[in-house]
């Protein structure tokens, strides 16, 4: 509750009669001790007290108190004591009108005294009759700060928020700093010049006669022989061009295929599988060898765009961050992996034998939770969660981030290339050993020290909220200051394993009515594989 006055205004009264100096029983003065003489017309009584008028003097300026005066009722009035008298001059004053406070219901906070209708907050300037806060000193958003003022809570939390922002836009401007630093210093961006050029990797190949050679792009196509499986590549009219494979990714794919039996996968995961949210990740690659060539950057530099989608600090247009408010699920801190996988496949069969693949690729999510050999997936993630929400939608628009951001367009091709490669497996295509051993994957510029662990991306998003609580206002106490903290630990990924019922099945495969193949260059047989058909 608001202080209550400290103060009554006094009349004189004079007081006088007959007096026997040697009567005990007559009034004593209050301030000497000796008897006042009743006849003396001088006298003063205050209340229950009598004063001589000699000895009725002022607690501050000790001169005798003429006309009214003001009486202290509690130790906090300036240059007087409980129950002190302060002439009409020495008595306080309103620390904002510096008219008298005698008389009128006032305020005392610990700068001075204040008429009820002058503490105002200095802010909106209403009266402050439900408590007050004392706004900072040097506030640079309020003129004339160097006085003691006060607030209402809403000011108040109008001042603090804003200084708190400052402090959250400077923290902000300190992350966005480290990691562009770190960017350049781990290669942390995609590099268009790594995309692999058609005509080196038709050298690379030995693939002649020159006719096959492209002229602008992947616009090259393999050939399957259905009768002998002869696999063959040929020139691609250029209005065909998105059905072109890109020979260097299938290759590699041909590579890992062979050593592992499955196709390529990569993961981005915590040093620390029990913190998710350490300071160092660590790249992981399968096979190991994929580490420093150039599909193994596509699958890092691929998750990690994924990982800045998620994050907000990769900004498409329609694809809202997992710390954005329309995603929903509240602000608490959670731990989940996204990774790419392939949705549906399949391919087409042109009648003049171009084997073309279609992938169409997308994002999975699931919540992670603390397990014995570190984060594991829950047992169960809400249809609700906001990974997986954004997930949906980074799946369904992703042919526009592909156009959009062109590690993900690399990401398709090298994911095309996979399904080609299995569907030749699985046709019964055998591969010419001896020449996919001698092929050597395109390497990044910094193979030789190639880092394989890389400082964890920004994943904390803070928000400093002021409040004031009830509790505190009744009291007129400090504001309470609530810095809310979101947390998002991210797990992620590359799976390029192509969804099919079951080992023995098949690519889907399905004609096309018109050729694609350009035919004024007829197919030369692919090195990579032999000319007869497994058994």
């Amino acid at each position: 509750d608001a202080p209550s006055p400290t103060s009554a205004l006094g009349p004189r009264e004079a007081w006088g009669g007959q007096s026997d100096p040697w009567n005990h029983s007559e009034p004593r003065c209050k301030a000497c001790g000796r008897g006042v003489d009743r006849r003396m017309s001088g006298a003063v009584k205050v209340g229950e007290e009598v004063f001589h008028a000699s000895c009725f003097c002022c607690s501050r300026c000790r001169q005798p108190i003429e006309g009214r005066f003001f009486q202290s009722s509690d130790d906090d009035t300036p240059g007087a004591s409980r129950g002190s008298y302060l002439c009409q001059s020495c008595q306080p004053r309103c620390a904002k009108c510096r008219e008298g406070l005698a008389g009128r219901r006032f305020i005392k906070v610990p700068s001075g005294s204040y008429h009820e209708e002058c503490f105002r907050c200095c802010g909106c300037d209403r009266v402050l009759e439900d408590g007050y806060f004392e706004a900072p000193h040097n506030n640079p958003f309020e003129a004339d700060h160097g006085a003691a003022r006060y607030h209402c809570a809403r000011c108040h939390a109008i001042v603090l928020q804003r200084k708190e922002d400052i402090v959250e836009a400077r923290s902000v401007a300190a992350q966005e700093f480290n990691k562009h630093s770190n960017t350049r210093k781990f290669q942390l961006a995609w590099r268009e010049e790594l995309a692999p050029d058609p005509n080196q990797a038709l050298r690379d190949l030995h693939i002649v006669p020159p006719s096959v050679k492209p002229s602008n792009g992947h616009l090259v196509s393999l050939v399957l022989d259905s009768r002998t499986g002869a696999v063959g590549v040929a020139p691609l009219e250029a209005k065909n061009a998105k059905a072109a494979v890109s020979l260097p990714y299938l290759a590699v794919v041909l590579q890992v295929l062979r050593d592992t039996g499955r196709e390529p996968r990569f993961s981005l995961d915590p040093k620390d599988s029990h913190d998710l949210g350490g300071p160092i990740l660590v790249k992981r690659f399968e096979p190991s060898w994929l580490a420093g060539t150039v599909v193994g950057e596509v699958l890092f530099q691929a998750d990690y765009a994924l990982k800045q989608l998620c994050f907000g600090d990769l900004r498409l247009p329609g694809i809202p961050s997992v710390f954005d408010g329309e995603l929903g699920g509240g602000q608490e801190a959670i731990a989940s992996r996204q990774w790419f996988t392939m949705k549906r496949v399949g391919v087409s069969l042109s009648p003049d034998g171009a084997v073309i693949p279609h992938v169409e690729l997308g994002v999975e999510a699931r919540r992670l939770q603390p397990g014995p050999r570190g984060y594991e997936d829950a047992p169960q993630t809400d249809p609700n969660d906001p990974t997986v929400r954004q997930a949906a939608i980074v799946t369904a628009r992703f042919p526009e981030i592909a156009a959009q951001v062109p590690v993900a367009g690399e990401l398709m091709q090298l994911a095309r290339a996979t399904v080609l490669a299995v569907y030749l497996l699985k046709r019964g295509c055998q591969l010419n050993d001896a020449v996919l051993r001698s092929y050597r994957p395109l390497k990044v510029p910094e193979e030789a020290r190639y880092p394989l662990e890389i400082p964890v991306l920004v994943k904390d998003r803070s928000r400093s909220l002021v409040a004031a609580k009830q509790s505190d206002l009744a009291r007129a106490g400090s504001m309470e200051l609530s810095v809310q903290r979101l947390s998002k630990s991210m797990r992620g990924g590359v799976d390029l394993s192509v969804p099919l019922p079951s080992k023995k099945a098949q690519v889907e495969t399905r004609p096309v009515p018109a050729p694609l193949l350009d035919s004024r260059a007829p197919p030369v047989l692919f090195p990579l594989f032999t000319a007869a058909r497994a058994a």
